[in-house]
């Protein structure tokens, strides 16, 4: 049995090459920024943020069964694009997949959770500006080398619900967004502010900076 951790170098990731190891296992991993210190294990770089990446490792290795424990935090880059990278790349390649999630997928409205629970909400009431990473990594340098000052509202031009921003990655990714769970936030045990669209208009004026909605920067590939 071959088997290929993805995100090995990490706490369970190194837990699992021991394990896998222990047992016999011919076992690959894979690291971000340094292997992990288990020499049983053949180690391969890769980052799941890259296109190409996942296949290109999955290829060398031709595992039975691929494990991933990716942790990318809140990194939208590593959580959602990089999993499905890996979903798809195993699929491509007709690999078992083992793909770890969190308890944080659920609202924690209609506790306790079983297996046959769907993964989360995507609420219709819960409003906001989403504004693209590049736009907003832009638009704060641009107010670091300048001489303006105050306060600076930088968000995206389109006020869309939680659910209306998940249509429309689905859209743009190719996959069925009547598929999507929805709900509403008030009334639930989900505590925070419900809409919370900022105006930019002053801030606009300001810079030169761009500040795209998400119908524009999430248009179909």
């Amino acid at each position: 049995m071959r088997q290929l951790i993805i995100g090995g170098s990490g706490f369970l990731g190194t837990e699992l090459v021991r394990q896998a190891a222990a047992a016999g296992w011919e076992t690959a991993a894979t690291y971000l920024s340094r292997p992990g210190g288990m020499p049983e294990a053949s180690w391969y770089p890769l980052d799941v943020r890259v296109p190409g990446k996942v296949d290109a490792v999955l290829a060398a290795v031709a595992p039975h069964a691929v494990v991933d424990v990716t942790s990318g935090g809140s990194d939208w880059a590593v959580t959602a694009d990089g999993a499905f990278r890996v979903v798809a790349a195993a699929a491509r390649h007709g690999c078992r997949l083992v793909h770890l999630s969190s308890d944080a997928v659920f609202s924690g409205a209609h506790s306790p959770y079983d297996e046959t629970c769907l993964d989360g909400v995507l609420f219709t009431d819960d409003i906001r500006c989403p504004v693209h990473v590049e736009d907003l990594a832009a638009a704060v340098l641009e107010l670091a080398v300048s001489d303006e000052a105050g306060m600076f509202h930088v968000a995206g031009e389109d006020a869309l619900s939680r659910h209306e921003l998940g249509v429309l990655i689905a859209r743009r990714d190719g996959l069925d967004a009547s598929r999507l769970v929805s709900g509403r936030r008030s009334g639930s045990s989900v505590p925070g502010p419900l809409d919370v669209r900022l105006d930019c208009r002053a801030t606009r004026q300001r810079l030169r900076t761009r500040l795209r909605g998400a119908r524009e920067f999430l248009r179909g590939r």
